[in-house]
């Protein structure tokens, strides 16, 4: 029976002794090492050696021999000794009578000059039979809906196995077939095997199944399969400070944030975020340590932001207004306590004729960490916001630095409308629209009709996403290693909407 081994680089490299596949490599040469003869030979049956001798068609180097060297069934013990070209596998106990064994070089044979290496499968008998069933798998990004390479599907008698009982590794099609499988029942896991120990590790990108799959001569299905990274399970409190003053912390899904202590300080909720176990805490004085408490669960948090200069958490150049923006709400890493009030301290310049309007009081507030502005009442294209220095001040008496912030006013005939009609049967899900492969605006809890609106887009390409939604929490859930839920469907139209400045685009959206 022949071995197969799919190609993750640039060719497939047939020799009389398997097939052999690079994973990685340098620019100069991405051909990993051929094998030019092999004994015993791929496929062969009546198979009694105390060895095999394996010699390639250039010198090559280990990589973790005790590791990436694996002989399945591992029922004998082995050892392993190289010497130039050449691999000896010394079996040190007689073969198994009747049985099929598979050698697998995981990336263990790497060539000297760029360390290009390969999955190498080599399967004999030592019966007068070989298994020869075969499982074929294509592996998705269960968000993107791409094909993933270099991904590795085991086959597990349990799902309480930790390292397969036969496994390979996908091509760059996202493809992979198993073969010299013995007929029976099997669980499959697949993952990225990060630390390249064939175990899979809750962390790592991945997906599993509690169903098996029954393996014979009639098995022809190809199973899709699509992986995501499980969001990881919280056994603790974890928090740390953002900026001097806010403190983001994340809990355990069993607990709940209204009986989280914060040491004697009782801060204020600022934000909560698309993580329904993570929150923002905005505090009132600032701290060198603080200790959570939550239950059993204790958590101390030492802060090293710095006091000395007031600033906005994210650092804004310019900003886009749309024809509803009216009021600007400026984040800054400390709270506010004082506005100085003085004329001029917050002013626009229009940049069309230089004439500089200055803000008053009633459109000037602050509230915890934030400025905000209203602009009920100016009309510009472009204007310059100047805040001069120490406008407004912390209650350690830090002001801020002069500020100068680029508005720019988009109107209706900028703008264009897409309208979405939407075709599914899926009981519960949401949109998205995308650009440049991020999300920027989401809509769900629609009508009968499922007819959606997008408004005041920018001209450029977006695309869609629908996402099936079944716990209704308006987010993406990938796969769940603990109870093997999700990842949750996502269906992407397969065309780009370039959008036009005033225009009112009309898409249909037929979910398979």
């Amino acid at each position: 029976m022949l071995a197969y081994r799919y190609i993750i680089a640039t060719a497939i490299l047939l020799s009389a002794c398997a097939q052999v596949g690079s994973i990685s490599g340098g620019p100069k040469d991405v051909t990993p090492p051929r094998i030019v003869s092999c004994t015993p030979n791929d496929g062969q049956k009546m198979v009694s050696a105390k060895g095999m001798i394996i010699e390639f068609d250039e010198f090559v180097k280990l990589q973790k021999p005790n590791d990436n060297i694996i002989l399945l069934p591992a029922n004998i013990d082995y050892e392993y000794l190289l010497k130039g070209k050449t691999l000896e596998i010394n079996f040190q106990e007689p073969l198994k009578a009747s049985t099929t064994y598979s050698l697998y070089l995981n990336g263990a044979v790497q060539d000297i000059t760029e360390g290009n290496d390969s999955l190498i499968q080599v399967a004999f008998s030592t019966g007068n039979e070989i298994d020869d069933n075969e499982a074929h798998f294509m592996i998705f990004d269960a968000y993107t809906r791409k094909p993933k390479k270099n991904v590795l599907i085991g086959l597990y008698d349990s799902l309480e196995q930790e390292e397969p009982t036969y496994f390979s590794k996908t091509d760059d099609k996202g493809y992979v077939k198993l073969r010299a499988l013995r007929e029976g029942k099997f669980f499959y896991k697949v993952f990225i095997d990060e630390n390249k120990n064939r175990i899979k590790e809750n962390d790592e990108v991945q997906f599993a199944s509690t169903q098996a799959v029954l393996v014979d001569s009639a098995y022809s299905d190809t199973l899709k399969l699509y992986i995501s990274k499980p969001k990881v399970k919280l056994y603790s409190i974890d928090a740390s400070f953002i900026t001097p003053y806010i403190l983001e912390v994340a809990i355990p899904n069993d607990y709940s944030f209204q009986d989280l202590k914060f040491n004697g300080i009782q801060p204020i909720i600022l934000d909560s975020l698309p993580d329904e176990s993570k929150l923002r805490y905005i505090l009132p004085k600032y701290v060198e340590d603080l200790e959570l408490e939550l239950d059993t669960l204790n958590k101390k948090v030492r802060n090293e932001k710095n006091t000395e200069k007031l600033t906005l958490i994210e650092n804004i150049k310019k900003l886009k207004l749309f024809p509803n923006d009216f009021l600007i709400n400026l984040e800054f890493n400390s709270p506010i306590v004082s506005l100085r009030g003085e004329k001029g301290d917050f002013s626009l310049m229009n940049v069309k004729d230089s004439i500089v309007i200055q803000l008053d009081s009633s459109q000037i507030r602050f509230k915890q960490n934030r400025i905000e502005l209203s602009l009920n009442n100016q009309t510009f294209k472009r204007a310059m916001l100047q805040i001069d220095s120490a406008a407004f001040c912390t209650q350690n008496n830090i002001c801020n630095h002069q500020m100068n912030m680029m508005l720019e006013r988009k109107v209706s005939e900028d703008l264009a409308v897409l309208n979405v009609k939407v075709d599914t049967d899926i009981d519960s899900w949401y949109i998205e629209l995308l650009k440049n492969d991020k999300a920027i605006l989401l809509k769900g809890l629609f009508s009968d009709s499922n007819s959606i609106l997008f408004q005041d887009l920018e001209p450029g390409s977006y695309t869609l996403s629908i996402v099936e939604d079944i716990n209704k929490n308006k987010r993406w859930d990938s796969f769940n290693p603990f109870d093997y839920s999700g990842p949750e469907q996502r269906f992407t139209l397969e065309k780009t909407i370039k959008v036009k400045a005033n225009w009112e685009h009309e898409v249909e959206f037929k979910v398979p």
